[in-house]
């Protein structure tokens, strides 16, 4: 009994000491394994999105990614594969950016963004093949940490192939002017796959972090970025920018809305039609008066007039 306590003991600890914790710790014979050419890119994930604010919408293809470009005052936008990295899985410093660093001459990568690894930690290159991928991918080299990239100037359109080593989702964060989140997305990304994601938001993005569930090793490729979206299409959009919560409700009724539409009325009626006088404070309804069933919610704003049902429980 003894020698069986202490065979389990060395087998289950070295089984631990062999789980890799960041990407050079990845073996040899692992990149053997997984190394393919076929394309491995999922171009149709689940995107759950948090703390809904200005991001206009998602994308789960670069073709309606492009499609909703076209529709903004400067469709121009930058492409970066990073295809003239080392030959192998190599740590890149903590920065990776058009100044040059372990990975890249200065000038080699375009202008306008860098790549940091969260807690000051080192980021990775990683070129095709290694792990199964079919393009080159960058991101955080520990698995425990998260990817950063940051723009200058700003942007409103990103696009990119996000890769996940061991955990089917990423949680992806755009924030915005003054470094304030204007939302999160928790994006389906099947492990071992390069998965699209792209967004576009009406209010200038200024960094975005990718972050793997349970630190899963995130990375993305195919990166795109640039255009001006600003005015794209406000008032045909401003039904999907404003947005009520929590529905159903039971004693307020939440309205969120961007901050350069203002609200000028809002009423409630019921479905027969008849209006019910309810006060708003804050874009904060309180409805607690109101007796349970389906009512219409109509918000008279500076873009327009947004109409949406909700349920009073």
């Amino acid at each position: 009994m003894k020698n069986f306590t202490i065979l389990f003991v060395f087998i289950f600890g070295y089984s631990l000491a062999q789980t890799p914790t960041n990407y050079l710790e990845v073996s040899a014979a692992n990149s053997k394994i997984y190394t393919t050419t076929e394309d491995t890119r999922d171009t149709d994930p689940d995107i759950d999105g948090n703390n809904p604010q200005d991001v206009l919408d998602t994308y789960t293809t670069l073709g309606d990614f492009n499609a909703a470009v076209a529709n903004c005052d400067d469709t121009n936008l930058v492409s970066e594969d990073f295809a003239n990295g080392p030959v192998g899985i190599t740590d890149c410093g903590i920065t990776v950016s058009a100044a040059g660093d372990g990975c890249f001459t200065a000038g080699e990568l375009e202008a306008g963004f860098t790549v940091e690894a969260s807690n000051g930690t080192s980021v990775v290159n990683i070129p095709p093949g290694q792990i199964g991928n079919t393009d080159s991918l960058i991101g955080a080299i520990t698995f425990a940490e998260f990817t950063i990239i940051n723009f200058s100037p700003d942007v409103y359109a990103v696009a990119m192939d996000i890769w996940e080593n061991n955990d089917p989702t990423t949680d992806v964060r755009v924030f915005g002017a003054g470094g304030a989140l204007i939302e999160s997305f928790n994006v389906n990304t099947p492990v071992n796959v390069q998965t699209f994601f792209g967004v576009i938001a009406d209010e200038p993005i200024t960094k975005i972090e990718l972050e793997g569930f349970n630190g899963s090793g995130e990375l993305f490729g195919n990166f795109l970025y640039g255009a001006d979206c600003m005015n794209l299409s406000i008032d045909e959009n401003v039904r999907d920018l404003v947005r009520i919560f929590p529905n159903p409700a039971s004693d307020n009724l939440f309205i969120n809305i961007p901050a350069r539409i203002s609200i000028n009325d809002v009423k409630i009626y019921d479905i027969i039609g008849k209006s019910i006088h309810v006060n708003t404070v804050n874009n904060q309804v309180n409805i607690g008066e109101l007796g349970s069933g389906l009512y219409f919610i109509n918000i008279d704003t500076s873009h327009g007039i947004v109409t949406k049902r909700f349920m009073k429980k």
